[in-house]
C-alpha cells in the first residue's frame, strides 16, 4: 500500500479527510503513460505551453486519462513497453483536459477515478492557491511569524528538495500596511533559476505544497531574493529554514 492508497482508503472511510487526499495527490509525483517511448526515464517540471501526448482508454462510453503512483504500477498495467512522464499532480490538474475522466492505480485494490466535475474543482482551487501566492503590496512590515502552522515547514522542505535550483529558504510574517489586510506568512527564495516559466513552476509547486496546512482565509507570499523588496527585509529578520547541500 503507498502513502496515496492509505490516504484514498481513510478518506473513503471519513470524508472529513478528502481534503488532505487531495492535498497529497496534488504534491504527489504522478505518473502518465503516454504514446512516444523516450530514450530515458522522463521526470520533469512543466512549464507554460508544454504539452505531452498521453495515452486515452475507452469504456463503456467514456474517456479515461490513466495515472499511475509509481512506475511499478504503471508497467504492471501496460504489459508491454510504453513512455511515461512523472509530474506532480497539481500540474496535471493544470495541464490536462477536465472533460474526460481520470482513472488513478488502475489493477489495484484502490482505484479512484476523478470525474470531471472533481477536475473542475480542483483546477479551480490550484488556480486560488497560485493567485495567493502571487499577489502583491507596497509598504509591509516584516518579522518572524509567531506560530508556524503544524507540518508546513516538513511539507516545503519536501518540495524544496525536488526543485534543486533553490538554495535557500526563509519563512517570514508580513503585513501589508492597507485596509482590511491582516498579517500573513511570506515565503522567500534564493535560487539559481532565471526563466521566468522555472520560477513561476517554482511558486506553484510551494504553492500547492503549503494549501493543506493552511486555514481558511491563509495564504502566503512567495517572494524570490533579488536584494531588495520585501523579500530582503525578510532574509534580514529570520534564518532560513532551509538550506540545500553541497552536492545534493
Amino acid at each position: 500500500m503507498t502513502e496515496l492508497d492509505a490516504a484514498f482508503e481513510a478518506a473513503t472511510k471519513n470524508p472529513e479527510k478528502q481534503s488532505a487526499y487531495y492535498d497529497l495527490f496534488l504534491n504527489s509525483e504522478i505518473y502518465i503513460p503516454t504514446h512516444d517511448v523516450p530514450s530515458q526515464d522522463r521526470r520533469r517540471r512543466a512549464v507554460e505551453n508544454e504539452t505531452i501526448s498521453p495515452v486515452i482508454v475507452a469504456s463503456e462510453g467514456k474517456s479515461y486519462l490513466m495515472l499511475f503512483d509509481n512506475r511499478e504500477r504503471l508497467v504492471a498495467w501496460a504489459k508491454r513497453e510504453i513512455g511515461f512522464t512523472a509530474i506532480l499532480g497539481h500540474v496535471i490538474v493544470e495541464m490536462m483536459n477536465p472533460d474526460i475522466h481520470w482513472a488513478l492505480n488502475v489493477g489495484t485494490d484502490h482505484v479512484k477515478v476523478f470525474v470531471p466535475e472533481e477536475i473542475r474543482w480542483l483546477k479551480e482551487s490550484v488556480f486560488r492557491s497560485k493567485q495567493a501566492s502571487l499577489s502583491k503590496g507596497t509598504t509591509v512590515l516584516v518579522g518572524a511569524p509567531p506560530k508556524i502552522p503544524a507540518g508546513l515547514i516538513e511539507a516545503m522542505t519536501r518540495n524544496l528538495e525536488r526543485n534543486s535550483e533553490v538554495a535557500e529558504a526563509y519563512l517570514g510574517q508580513v503585513h501589508y500596511v492597507k485596509e482590511g489586510e491582516v498579517p500573513h506568512l511570506a515565503l522567500v527564495l534564493r535560487t539559481s533559476a532565471s526563466p521566468p516559466s522555472v520560477i513561476d513552476a517554482i511558486r506553484k509547486d510551494l504553492a500547492t505544497a503549503s494549501r493543506g496546512y493552511l486555514v481558511k482565509d491563509q495564504y502566503i507570499d512567495i517572494f524570490v531574493d533579488d536584494g531588495k523588496g520585501v523579500g530582503a527585509e525578510v532574509t534580514k529578520s529570520v534564518k532560513p529554514f532551509y538550506v540545500r547541500k553541497t552536492g545534493r
